[in-house]
């Protein structure tokens, strides 16, 4: 069994409920339904069946909608989605993959509603009594009883409905902000009645009345799980506690509930919510610090879920940044019976069938980057796994016509076409100027070393896959005119970076002047011998630059360098060349980074720029006019990248395919997202 025998092993729900492995998706909302809410076709549809034929037990399919809410969601509030649900189902199914449809209602943490009306809720507050402030939501509007009642029936028609779409189980969500968390919970619930937060019979009854209608609705052998908020987090401490959370889960069993999901939320003054990955960037609020210790051990949802565990007599399954082997731990200690992978799957969908057949080596791992949970970006993507919602299109499909293909540059982007181009049966060399591959991947791990993310998952992945395939790799070989004549390939793809913007002004040359290829060239040997975490931890105490800083360009490198930088005590003032700040950094962490510079001092200056770098520091240049001469001791400039087209002008003269992808492309194309996102596709392409 690898290893992994509690993992691997099977635990029965139900009697027509039996999980094949403890491994399940956790519920978390795609995006990627049809506009209409229906499944029928949708490319969610295959995007659930290539993690059901990856291994994973059950899927949870999340958000399912019991009345009109607007959004990318499934809906099951009309007999028209059955047969969508159905196709859905057809699909899981055959993989030996379980399916649990988990009804939703965003309820009082709704931002915006469609018809502009004020969310819903268990209770009407005021804006000061939100626990989550303006912009993230607004002020809800508490429901009457008989309100009450018909939100109630409508769940119950919609599990209905789930039950003869195909699916093996319905979850009641009480979890999050969501709407019947709002009636649980003490931060959103002020009422007196019999709904009212006053004890444990009287909110749980709202969940309690829904579980006994969908029983009686559904009959026996229909599966009824609930997931609920182990512990909710806040400044005034007047949040769901462990124990009020143990009461709950007893309630919800006595009504009939054959398993309990534990899950977990935050408020603040600054966004944090979805607690498992996001609320320590850059540094936590205070009143999260004594948590750290759980964060870092076995997550905070864990962390309570064993009082739950002994409160009930069903499976608890638990979540958050779960591996492998912190599941076998949990699973060993007795603290849950299953575990549930959310962005474990969105990164590698095979998790599950890795692990079983002791590929551990193979797995993509999520890096804790946002990508996925940025509202700009919808419908959800991937950083690591450009796939995810687009198998079809990006299915790696063996070659018509083998071609000899040339992959110029050994980073991500490289790296990650190569692999696919090999995948499909093409010949590959991948060709590399400097002495290893990974481009710039280690020094964004050491800038990135200590916080939320993990990017030396995609350098161990990457490496790992380069190795296994048939891929030729030659290092320490700059492409040319030459080399291109000499090896005649059918394709080239040119994936290396393109400069920096550097702008010519008076100083820039200055001995105190850094630019990010020479952090980059600075830090390669340092990086070889230490690593990118103990390279981290030693320039805490020596970094080669002043104590007086000015950074020009406020984007991500530049914000990210900022945090970096006065978290080893210098004096930062960014300059923003327009009015925002972080650039694209993922909306969960952009919306806390801010925040954080006003209380660490770092100041922000907006529409600027540096018209000169003397003795005396950085004299800035306000586009609305006006100059400022700001003292210093060094400038870094972290300015985006911009393309060259001169070395892809020059091969396409020499050959008849030839792509752009990643960096080379420059500007907005510069992520790493973009790296795996353009290497998968001009990879299924050519």
């Amino acid at each position: 069994m690898k290893g992994f025998e509690k993992l691997l092993s099977p635990i029965e729900i139900a009697p027509n409920f039996v999980l094949k492995n403890r491994m399940i998706k956790a519920p978390q909302s795609s995006w990627r339904w049809n506009e209409d809410c229906t499944a029928d076709g949708s490319d969610a549809i295959a995007m659930y069946e290539n993690m059901a034929e990856g291994g994973v037990a059950a899927i949870d399919v999340a958000a399912i909608l019991w009345e009109p809410a607007g959004g990318i969601y499934l809906g099951a509030y009309d007999d028209r989605f059955i047969p969508g649900m159905i196709e859905l189902n057809e699909a899981v199914h055959k993989h030996g993959c379980l399916t649990i449809g988990q009804l939703h209602h965003i309820g009082p943490s709704a931002g915006s509603t469609p018809d502009g009306l004020p969310p819903i809720s268990s209770s009407t507050l005021s804006e000061d009594e939100m626990p989550v402030p303006k912009p993230w939501c607004q002020a809800p509007r508490g429901l009457t009883v008989e309100e009450i009642h018909e939100k109630q029936r409508l769940q119950i028609e919609a599990a209905v409905r789930l039950q003869k779409g195909g699916f093996d189980a319905v979850e009641v969500h009480v979890a999050h902000g969501y709407f019947l968390d709002s009636f649980v919970s003490p931060l959103w619930n002020k009422r007196d009645d019999e709904y009212g937060c006053q004890n444990v019979e009287n909110r749980t009854r709202i969940v309690r009345e829904i579980i006994e209608g969908i029983r009686e609705a559904c009959g026996p052998d229909f599966v009824i799980g609930c997931r609920l908020n182990g512990r909710e987090f806040h400044p005034t401490k007047q949040g769901i506690t462990a124990e009020q959370a143990a009461e709950n889960a007893r309630a919800f069993v006595e009504a009939g509930a054959q398993y309990i999901s534990i899950a977990g939320y935050g408020y603040g003054p600054t966004p944090f919510r979805y607690c498992p990955d996001y609320f320590p960037y850059p540094e936590p609020d205070p009143f999260m610090e004594p948590f750290m210790d759980e964060y870092r051990g076995v997550g905070l949802w864990t962390a309570v879920a064993r009082r739950i565990k002994d409160a009930v007599d069903v499976p608890v399954i638990t979540a958050g940044r779960m591996d492998e082997n912190l599941a076998e731990r949990v699973l060993e200690a007795g603290d849950a019976d299953v575990i549930a992978l959310g962005r474990t799957l969105w990164a590698d969908p095979w998790f599950a069938r890795k692990v079983d057949e002791g590929r551990i080596d193979e797995i993509m791992r999520c890096t804790r980057c946002a990508s996925c949970e940025d509202p700009v970006t919808q419908p959800r993507i991937c950083r690591v796994n450009p796939t995810l919602g687009q198998e079809r299109q990006l299915a790696a499909k063996p070659v018509a016509k083998k071609k000899r293909v040339m992959v110029v540059g050994g980073g991500p982007a490289g790296m990650e076409c190569a692999c696919t181009l090999s995948e499909r049966g093409h010949e590959v060399t991948l060709y590399e100027k400097a002495g290893a591959l990974g481009g710039r991947i280690k020094l964004a791990a050491m800038i990135k070393s200590g916080g939320c993310e993990e990017v030396m998952h995609i350098f161990n992945h990457l490496t790992a896959m380069i190795e296994k395939s048939d891929v030729e790799v030659r290092l320490k070989t700059e492409v040319d005119e030459q080399l291109i004549r000499q090896e005649a390939p059918d394709a080239v793809v040119v994936a290396a970076s393109s400069p920096y913007r550097i702008p010519d002004i008076p100083g820039i040359h200055r001995k105190n002047v850094f630019t990010i290829p020479m952090m980059s060239k600075l830090a390669q040997v340092p990086l070889k011998m230490f690593g990118p975490d103990k390279l981290a931890s030693m320039s805490e105490k020596f970094f080669p630059v002043g104590k007086r800083i000015v950074i020009w360009g406020a984007g991500a490198e530049g914000a990210q360098c900022a945090e970096f930088m006065r978290k080893r005590g210098k004096d930062i003032v960014l300059v923003a060349e327009d009015g925002d700040v972080g650039g694209l950094i993922p909306l969960k962490y952009k919306e806390r980074i801010e925040p954080w510079f006003n209380r660490a001092g770092v100041r922000v200056v907006r529409d600027a720029t540096v018209a000169e770098f003397g003795k005396q520091g950085a004299l800035l240049r306000f586009s609305q006019g006006g100059e400022e001469l700001v003292p210093c001791d060094s400038m870094m400039v972290m300015l985006p990248e911009q393309r060259d087209p001169a070395f892809f002008d020059m091969a396409a003269s020499l050959v008849d395919e030839v792509y752009e992808i990643g960096s080379t492309l420059g500007g907005e194309n510069a992520f790493l997202k973009h790296a795996f996102a353009d290497g998968r596709r001009v990879g299924c392409l050519l």
